[in-house]
């Protein structure tokens, strides 16, 4: 008896471990790595801004809980299974599953209109003292990686702010620096600091969009992402969030 008591609890081990790991489904806790504040797109603490609400939004069966980090940090934590998901990586890893684009960034050149900068291309950026965020030597293009990158020809004239507030309040205080930063995040904290956009000048010398997209670690996910986010973009709760946020996008991730 006793012996066939151990033959069926070794089957029934057997049997547990043969089955094949549970995917996530809607319900279950999805931890998702998020930059920290960046207004308008993530604000007060990732309660609020537009990357929260689209990701909550095309997500509606899920309970998500967004982890701040540092923004070097998200596509780690994704690769390194700490989360589920993280907002704003770069497709890269062919383990990865990775959304449709999310957001299309509007990153300029912002110069003071005071300093009569002229920027034309990215060339123009020789010389000149140069402010963003942290990780934007690889996000901006071949050119711009090679003047500021590590081993840049202009790496000396670059400086990386800790944060989006950081790097607007550097800005203001500096003079003849350049800012490379997206246009709605720049406004944002410009104002809240008593300033407007008539004392700059623009430069559009990078792409229309940065290529970052939603990572997952389950292809489920990604693929109930994507049908969310078309789901907004049909129903128009999409352009909502955009007005509601004052974010005005140079290209349209609807179409």
């Amino acid at each position: 008896m006793n012996s066939l008591r151990t033959v069926f609890g070794v089957i029934i081990v057997l049997f547990f471990i043969a089955l094949p790991a549970k995917a996530l489904s809607e319900g279950t806790p999805l931890k998702v790595a998020i930059a920290g504040d960046a207004p308008p797109y993530v604000i007060d603490g990732a309660s609020g801004g537009l990357e929260v609400d689209i990701v909550r939004q095309a997500l509606p069966g899920y309970d998500v809980e967004f982890v701040q980090m540092g923004f070097a940090q998200t596509a780690p934590a994704l690769e390194q299974g700490k989360v589920q998901a993280a907002v704003n990586v770069m497709k890269k890893n062919d383990h990865l599953f990775y959304s449709g684009n999310m957001i299309s960034f509007s990153n300029y050149a912002i110069a003071k209109a005071s300093d009569e900068m002229k920027v034309s291309r990215i060339a123009d950026l020789k010389g000149k003292k140069v402010i963003t965020w942290q990780g934007a030597p690889m996000d901006l293009g071949m050119e711009f990686e090679k003047m500021f990158g590590p081993n840049g020809t202009q790496r000396q004239n670059l400086i990386l702010a800790p944060t989006a507030r950081d790097l607007v309040a550097q800005f203001w205080k500096m003079k003849g620096v350049v800012a490379v930063v997206d246009m709605a995040l720049f406004k944002f904290y410009s104002q809240k600091m008593g300033y407007t956009m008539t004392q700059v000048d623009l430069f559009k010398i990078f792409p229309l969009t940065t290529d970052f997209r939603v990572g997952f670690r389950d292809q489920k996910v990604r693929d109930d992402f994507n049908r969310g986010l078309a789901n907004l973009c049909n129903s128009g709760r999409y352009r909502e969030l955009l007005r509601k946020y004052d974010v005005e996008q140079r290209e349209d991730v609807c179409q």
